[in-house]
């Protein structure tokens, strides 16, 4: 499924503007890919639920990259300021999600997704939402930072509202990425390997 035209708000910081804005397309890609991944492989929907989930990767590469700065809404009527951030396609190797839920009967239990161990996982048209991410280094082409939301081109139908910040860029590679997120739609994935794991030990992925 193509990832549809974002248009939210502009209410909310985030502290990825914190970040160097040239590394904000890199990391991104990760949590599109393996978010997605996750919401295939459980049905799951992390934005009604309101739990943020920890994503990790050895490495990702993209192509076709959008992002601006955006909040999301959970259940309880709370708010969370975001990044935005679409991709037309990409890959990741070693990738892990994972999230905490209180389960009754049994209490607080971790759910860990893995998968690109041997193969990397593919990905198209994705849409991620997303708080927090560290990354090594890693490298950019074509970039455009400080473009208005509304005009971004680089993944298709992921734009925001006038006059807000936005980043574009061609293609895209980090290593050893870190981040938490909140929600992802859309896309199509390929994989060769999934792993599913219920831990009451507290295992995450970082």
């Amino acid at each position: 499924m193509a990832a549809r035209a974002r248009e939210l708000s502009t209410q909310g910081r985030t502290h990825w503007k914190r970040t160097a804005v040239l590394l904000v397309p890199g990391v991104a890609c990760v949590g599109a890919v393996v978010i997605a991944l996750a919401q295939g492989a459980m049905a799951a929907s992390f934005a009604v639920s309101g739990k943020n989930f920890k994503v990790s990767a050895d490495e990702i590469t993209g192509r076709g990259i959008s992002s601006f700065p955006s909040s999301l809404g959970s259940a309880d009527g709370s708010g969370h300021p975001v990044l935005l951030a679409g991709i037309e396609s990409g890959t990741a190797r070693g990738v892990c999600l994972s999230m905490k839920q209180q389960l009754p009967l049994v209490g607080e239990v971790s759910l860990l997704v893995r998968s690109g161990g041997d193969r990397p996982v593919r990905g198209e048209h994705l849409v991620v939402d997303a708080d927090a991410l560290t990354s090594s280094g890693g490298r950019v082409t074509g970039v455009q930072a400080g473009r208005d939301a509304a005009t971004l081109t680089g993944a298709s139908g992921v734009r925001g509202p006038r006059g807000l910040f936005g980043v574009q860029a061609d293609t895209a590679l980090a290593r050893d990425v870190k981040s938490t997120a909140w929600a992802s739609n859309g896309g199509s994935l390929t994989l060769d390997k999934v792993e599913i794991e219920l831990s009451r030990t507290g295992k995450e992925c970082y």
